[in-house]
């Protein structure tokens, strides 16, 4: 089990309210384009054309996705819709993400919500994290919350910390989050990393957080030295 992290900061984050969930705006797509463009999702079943159909028509593939049945390739398209989306309107793009994948638990379903909330928290955090913590206690509450607690390490590594070790359960997925936690924090305050790295239980875990820390000050000493 991943401990608290130590000194804790004095005020720790309250978790807010879902933010409102505005809808994404769409313009009509090209009356002939799904004609003209072999790759769209109705004049192509491969995958791969699909997608790249997405990425050179992002609207129009937006626009497709809202009434696009229940199917692959429906899946392939929001893979790269939704994080595209998410840069400029994070909640759509949950929102959008969720409806394409429906209660989905494979791993492109969930690295996809993952990234979409990652890319939420970065904007967003405390509402990112309200609505993943509403979540029901589970893997995939807990491959969200390794992608927000990510996000969070890079800017405040003490309170991504605490989400790890106080909101995600026991396992390979918090061991998971612990350990890119350990990492991003060591870049900032490699002391304090190291602090929280042995104060985990022995075993692998811990063995693998503290090595990190020491590589992260080996690259940063190298790097002195090169200069």
């Amino acid at each position: 089990m991943v401990t608290q992290p130590t000194p804790l900061s004095e005020s720790s984050r309250e978790v807010g309210a879902e933010a409102s969930q505005p809808k994404p705006e769409i313009r009509q797509p090209s009356a002939d384009l799904a004609s003209v463009n072999l790759g769209s999702p109705i004049n192509s079943q491969d995958l791969d054309q699909n997608r790249e159909w997405a990425r050179n028509y992002p609207s129009d593939a937006l626009a497709w996705l809202q009434n696009a049945p229940d199917s692959t390739q429906r899946v392939a398209i929001a893979e790269i819709v939704c994080p595209q989306l998410a840069q400029t309107n994070a909640v759509a793009a949950v929102k959008l993400a969720e409806n394409c994948l429906g209660e989905g638990t494979n791993n492109a379903a969930q690295y996809l919500l993952g990234t979409v909330a990652q890319i939420w928290a970065e904007q967003d955090l405390k509402s990112a994290t309200a609505w993943a913590l509403a979540k029901p206690d589970g893997e995939q509450r807990d491959l969200l919350l390794q992608h927000i607690a990510f996000a969070e390490s890079k800017t405040d590594p003490v309170e991504a910390a605490r989400l790890v070790a106080e909101q995600m359960s026991p396992g390979s997925v918090q061991n998971e989050a612990a350990v890119t936690v350990v990492y991003q924090w060591a870049q900032q305050d490699a002391k304090a990393a190291l602090a929280w790295a042995e104060s985990f239980p022995a075993g692998d875990l811990r063995d693998r957080a503290i090595n990190e820390v020491k590589n992260v000050s080996a690259t940063s000493a190298g790097n002195l030295t090169t200069n």
